[in-house]
């Protein structure tokens, strides 16, 4: 038996299975589609059942852009090679290396691509907790009580090297008495939250300001919504990135492609963070990654990127706009969240808004808090406006006679 100090599965597990059994049962697992009408028309190659999918992270549908998906194709017919399958701080594709620079020219700092944001940040995080990457003495890490599991997935790891603290959701006031008690900390975050809202990005920055604090942000959900380059919503704030300050993103997401990123505010660790633990292992990007983010790229510097943004804002405020009398979570983000309190609850939400046409996800514990179960929702760029009205009238008729 384990200390539990930072994951308990014997609880966990259990408690996680029982509620995607129930998930099941209903059939909302496991749901086979023909994806050639797009997101906005998946088909269950089953029972012939079309609905919109409305739990999916592209939320600008890039995705299925002719550009992304015929980059990729003509990376691997130019390059004849899948990959290199060996760490690729010894050897790699020149293409990979003119992809970080296509990367660090999009958003106007030095990047570091990788297989994923959660590789990167169980690279990152133990080597910033001992300080390695500060030229200091190990620093205290705390952890936002909402950051995602890819980053409390290292915990553990992290507590063997330092001080791990966790915050409650969003609080400054936790945070600076942190800071005044430690002089070296590092805050854990993510700046669009996986279950609804939004970083204090303002906050976060004037404690950097004024104690020094490292902020190490996960941007994952917002990459690509926003910004005239798709920098995301942390770059809103914290515009010039300095040697305090790191942007994890999920390039799988709105950016269409697959892999993760790494923003830095200083050059200087790009080499070393290449050769270090997971990053240092046999799994680079593989050629059709690297031809897709490249095809994104293209987009990126496209005015479509810009159309795309602006449908996803309209879509965010016609929601809020319609459903500001309701219980859901989510504010200002595309990512919305409605509690009914019980797993059996979620399901059956969930269930009716399927057999109406429209795919939400229902989310349980350990995700949410145990007793705020419910459903996420996720509005995209590539929804028309009709479209989103059409769920919107779904969802209002659903929970206006939901028991």
């Amino acid at each position: 038996m384990g200390p539990h100090r930072f994951r308990n599965n014997q609880r966990m597990v259990p408690a996680g299975e029982a509620a995607w059994r129930l998930a099941g049962e209903h059939g909302m697992l496991d749901i086979r589609v023909d994806a050639t009408g797009g997101q906005n028309r998946l088909r269950d190659v089953r029972t012939g059942h079309e609905f919109l999918n409305l739990a999916s992270c592209s939320y600008l549908g890039l995705n299925s852009h002719p550009a992304v998906v015929e980059a990729g194709v003509h990376a691997l017919r130019t390059e004849n090679v899948t990959g290199l399958a060996m760490a690729e701080f010894r050897i790699r594709l020149q293409a990979a290396r003119y992809l970080e620079t296509e990367l660090s020219d999009l958003f106007g700092v030095p990047v570091l691509p990788s297989i994923s944001c959660g590789v990167l940040s169980s690279a990152v995080l133990p080597l910033l907790a001992s300080g390695h990457l500060t030229d200091s003495d190990p620093l205290v890490v705390v952890f936002d009580r909402f950051a995602h599991f890819s980053m409390n997935f290292v915990k553990p790891v992290v507590a063997d090297e330092t001080l791990v603290l966790t915050s409650p959701h969003n609080d400054m006031t936790f945070l600076e008495d942190v800071c005044r008690k430690y002089p070296r900390v590092a805050y854990v975050c993510e700046g669009a939250y996986s279950t609804g809202g939004l970083a204090d990005l303002e906050g976060i920055r004037s404690l950097q300001e004024r104690y020094g604090l490292y902020v190490y942000l996960d941007d994952s959900h917002a990459l690509s919504t926003r910004g005239p380059n798709g920098e995301g919503y942390a770059r809103s704030v914290f515009r010039e990135l300095d040697e305090r300050t790191m942007i994890v993103a999920s390039t799988a997401k709105a950016f269409g492609s697959t892999g993760g990123i790494a923003m830095l505010g200083s050059s200087g660790v790009f080499d070393f963070l290449y050769r270090t633990g997971p990053m240092g292992w046999s799994q680079g990007l593989r050629t059709a990654a690297i031809g897709t983010t490249m095809g994104s790229i293209a987009v990126h510097r496209s005015p479509e990127l810009g159309v795309r943004q602006r449908q996803l804002a309209a879509n965010v405020a016609l929601f809020e706009s319609r459903m500001k009398d309701y219980r859901i979570g989510g504010t200002g983000s595309h990512i919305k969240f409605v509690t009914v309190g019980e797993n059996e609850r979620a399901v059956r939400l969930a269930t009716e808004l399927y057999r109406r046409g429209y795919y939400t996800s229902a989310m349980f514990f350990p995700v949410v808090p145990r007793g705020q179960a419910g459903i996420r929702l996720m509005l995209r760029g590539d929804m028309t406006t009709a479209m989103t009205e059409g769920f919107i009238d779904a969802l209002r008729d659903v929970l206006d006679g939901f028991q």
